[in-house]
């Protein structure tokens, strides 16, 4: 990841790892700039510390519920329909089929 500020931001929260605005200020930028798995790499990293391991899995389930609010909050797009002439050409057909097929039984 190529990104001056994320890299900032998570040396305030190595420097200052009680702080829960050091966190929450990383968490924000990350989300803001689609950087969640970034996030959730660097707080897995850090589970195996042993002063620091059990602050890291609750932050990683914080990075998680991020994760998926931001994907309930992401556009859905509208499946586009078919277009008219094709659809209405297409029920042509079927009928002209289906008249074939009975004018031959």
């Amino acid at each position: 990841m190529n990104d001056p500020l994320l890299e900032t931001y998570w040396k305030q929260v190595l420097d200052r790892w009680d702080d829960d605005r050091a966190h929450g200020a990383f968490l924000k930028h990350c989300q803001e700039h689609q950087a969640l798995a970034e996030a959730a790499a660097r707080y897995k990293g850090m589970t195996g510390d042993r002063e620091r391991g059990e602050a890291a899995r609750k932050r990683l389930g914080a990075v998680a519920l991020l994760a998926m609010a931001t994907l309930d909050n992401t556009p859905r797009t509208v499946p586009s329909r078919l277009p008219r002439h094709i659809a209405l050409g297409l029920s042509v057909l079927f009928v002209v089929g289906a008249l074939i097929l009975l004018s031959l039984s």
